[in-house]
């Protein structure tokens, strides 16, 4: 939009960006289909990162790019790279959203290249639908004020990834125990036999996702995750109300190899100091091969809420059939519900 064009060049442009995903996502689709779950899945969180700021530079050096041949200015090799929409099209194919981490899941379990490679054809296809009617938008760059406007929004869209995206790698760089929030390799699961007899879990296998909450603690916050939580893509919910006295008798009727929310301490891993009857209802719940999500309530705010119920909506775990595992999931909110204005429960 920042660079003036007929109808027809516009189509073209917008053919050739999306050869460029097309052939991004061909090329990821046959590594994932040939590699499977040999790539361990943490690469995403800062290959995301790295996308944004290669794109971010990407589309600032076109920005600067445009506004020199707007001004009759001589423009070098390496600024005249941002000519290539097909360039842009491969780095967008790479940019990893949710929906491309689904088709990342399912391509990991493909049997093959070829395999990989259809399915994210697929996911192409069912993509390009909403990106062709852009093409038509090159009929509005007749106007100078149109690409005036376009180049200034490229330059919001630069500094917001951008700032995500160094922001992002900077921390999973300098903070590495963030990394357990997106990490599916601290999934610890017991009683595996070999790599052939593990299976995929996710919470919508679950016949029921039981929510265990102690009501004599006041930073457990199960009950009230339950009645603020969206049922939507989630299994039934059900609420197991206990105290530290009285814990075994409520827990003992989850059925084994149940998906169950617990508080954090479960898990040796959140560096909590524990009493005894703690460590008995962790190991009962490995004893029984749950499928435990040790959830950090705290800070305990709107964004908490729907930071679990898509975490969970979204991932998947790699585990034998008949044995649990325990997922750490920490709370990367630094704010208080006090400074925090989507708060809705009071601390």
């Amino acid at each position: 939009m920042g660079e003036k064009r007929t109808g027809f060049q516009s189509l073209w442009v917008t053919l050739k960006l999306n050869a460029g995903r097309f052939i991004a996502y061909a090329i990821f689709g046959a590594l994932m289909g040939m590699l499977g779950g040999v790539i361990p899945v943490t690469i995403r969180i800062p290959l995301t990162y790295s996308g944004y700021i290669l794109f971010s530079a990407y589309l600032l050096l076109s920005v600067v790019r445009v506004r020199k041949t707007c001004k009759s200015c001589q423009t070098g090799k390496f600024l005249k790279i941002t000519k290539s929409p097909f360039l842009l099209g491969i780095l967008t194919g790479f940019s990893i959203c949710p929906a491309f981490l689904i088709a990342l899941t399912s391509a990991l379990k493909t049997s093959g290249p070829l395999s990989g490679m259809m399915l994210f054809i697929g996911f192409f296809v069912g993509t390009t639908a909403y990106m062709l009617p852009f093409a038509l938008f090159g009929l509005l760059t007749t106007k100078d004020w149109i690409t005036r406007a376009a180049r200034m929004i490229a330059v919001v869209v630069v500094l917001y990834f951008g700032s995500i995206g160094i922001r992002g790698l900077a921390s999973w760089i300098l903070h590495p125990s963030l990394r357990l929030q997106y990490s599916q390799e601290v999934v610890e699961a017991s009683d595996i036999t070999g790599a052939d007899s593990m299976a995929v879990f996710s919470i919508e296998d679950a016949d029921t996702l039981y929510i265990v909450s102690f009501s004599d603690d006041e930073d457990d916050m199960g009950s009230e995750l339950a009645a603020e939580i969206e049922k939507e893509g989630l299994p039934p919910i059900k609420v197991v109300e206990t105290t530290s006295d009285l814990w075994r008798e409520p827990v003992e009727q989850i059925p084994g190899l149940s998906a169950v929310l617990v508080p954090d301490w479960v898990d040796d891993r959140s560096n909590t100091e524990t009493a005894q009857w703690q460590d008995d209802f962790a190991e009962y719940l490995r004893g029984m091969h749950m499928r435990i999500f040790a959830v950090e309530y705290q800070p305990f705010c709107a964004d908490r809420v729907r930071g679990v119920q898509t975490f969970l909506q979204r991932y998947s775990f790699r585990c034998h059939p008949d044995s649990g595992f325990v997922f750490l999931m920490l709370n990367p909110l630094a704010c208080t519900p006090v400074e925090c204005s989507t708060c809705e429960i009071p601390h």
